[in-house]
């Protein structure tokens, strides 16, 4: 019976797991049709990065209110509604006109998706043991990058042949399948939450005064900044342009840092439990990222040794991970899933601060035709956010001995 169990956990997790790969591939797609959408529509880079955050913006202002339907609503019809609503958001996207059409279609794709990685780790806390969190939750993590990796690495073939719309309109069809699949086979355990804790009230006041918890919050906005500021939107056409006789390793690079994220977080999460020094391996990680994205932005190397850095930059900023983990050992039990939420959201909020400011930046260089150099001034305000990063986890470990 308890094989059983664990099979229906894989089951409700892996299945709900794949709502997140899906929108990883959209919440980056726009990073490999930038000049097709400027082209097709007559926008400008500010406004491409308006657009391609405005998935972001609205995912990160319904974090929370994600976090507390995770908790309180039935996993399966809130994911599968949630993937509806997404398809019918890209379906719209296919058929817009006009920039404000894209960016409320994105809007609501961001919406739609905001409670679902917070869902996935709540049912990984409720089917199985709570000494497998931070692995398993790091294996959620990897097959979401891995979502981020597939869009640069299938949609531009696609759109080549079929073009943007097209090629959006099969994703949005993809979607409606998933839907089904989600209602299916995602739910609870029969007894996971008692109803008195269901119906608790929140301790708001302790979750917001808690500065330890904006420490960890803010960390994990600096780690995540390269694969949502850079990785995002802009990687492509930098690299692009610093590696413009060969085109297919820019969008290679790019899927490297998704894919060295993916093998990082559950390998920097199985260090950690291991060895229980969670703030030691974020403060190193916090470092090792600073020099590594400065080494993409501002170095001279070859493509090769370019995928290389990328990659373990990528597995580097996995540490984002760790939040996770800490911020549940800050708050009642009760509030996991609105700490997690919280947590997840100022991961998001790099990109719709990032993006749309990288490309003001760009556009203040006034070059006729952007150069690597114009990308590599702009995409400073990354590694701004990394250090403010590495100054949170001091402050955090330095409460935390403190306390102790």
């Amino acid at each position: 019976m308890q094989r059983w169990s664990m099979v229906q956990g894989v089951l409700a997790s892996g299945v709900a797991t794949l709502f997140c790969i899906y929108q990883f591939m959209m919440q980056g797609a726009p990073s490999v049709m930038v000049f097709q959408l400027s082209k097709d529509l007559n926008l400008s880079l500010t406004q491409v990065g308006f657009m391609g955050s405005a998935f972001l913006y609205a995912l990160f202002f319904c974090q929370v209110p994600g976090g507390v339907l995770a908790d309180r609503s039935h996993p399966g019809k809130l994911l599968a509604a949630g993937c509806l609503l997404m398809s019918l958001a890209i379906y719209w996207f296919s058929h817009s006109e006009n920039y404000w059409e894209t960016l409320i279609s994105r809007a609501v794709m961001g919406i739609a998706t905001s409670p679902a990685i917070v869902v996935c780790l709540s049912l990984v806390a409720r089917w199985f043991p709570k000494k497998l969190f931070p692995f398993l939750s790091g294996l959620i993590e990897s097959a979401a990058m891995l979502g981020g990796a597939l869009g640069p690495m299938l949609l531009p073939g696609l759109i080549e042949q079929s073009g943007w719309r097209d090629t959006m309109l099969f994703v949005a069809i993809t979607g409606v399948c998933l839907s089904g699949l989600l209602l299916i086979c995602v739910r609870n355990p029969t007894a996971n939450v008692s109803h008195q804790d269901l119906s608790e009230p929140y301790q708001w006041q302790q979750l917001l005064n808690n500065p330890s918890l904006w420490f960890c919050c803010i960390y994990g906005l600096g780690l995540f900044a390269l694969i949502s500021g850079f990785a995002g939107l802009w990687g492509i056409p930098f690299l692009e342009s610093r590696f413009h006789d060969q085109l297919g390793h820019s969008k290679h690079a790019v899927s490297l840092i998704y894919l060295g994220a993916a093998v990082g977080a559950p390998t920097l999460g199985l260090l950690a439990s291991l060895t229980g020094r969670a703030v030691l391996i974020m403060q190193v990680c916090a470092v090792l990222v600073i020099i590594g994205s400065s080494y993409i932005f501002y170095s001279d190397c070859d493509s090769a040794t370019m995928c290389i850095y990328c990659f373990g930059t990528g597995f580097i900023s996995g540490s984002y991970l760790l939040v996770f983990s800490e911020v549940r050992k800050l708050v009642p039990d009760s509030m996991e899933g609105v700490a997690m939420a919280m947590a997840n959201a100022f991961m998001l909020l790099g990109a719709p601060i990032i993006q749309p400011l990288v490309g003001w930046l760009l556009e203040l260089s006034k070059d006729v035709e952007l150069s690597a150099s114009s990308y590599s001034s702009a995409l400073i305000v990354i590694i701004l956010c990394q250090l403010i990063a590495f100054a949170c986890i001091c402050l955090y470990g330095y409460r935390l001995r403190k306390e102790q």
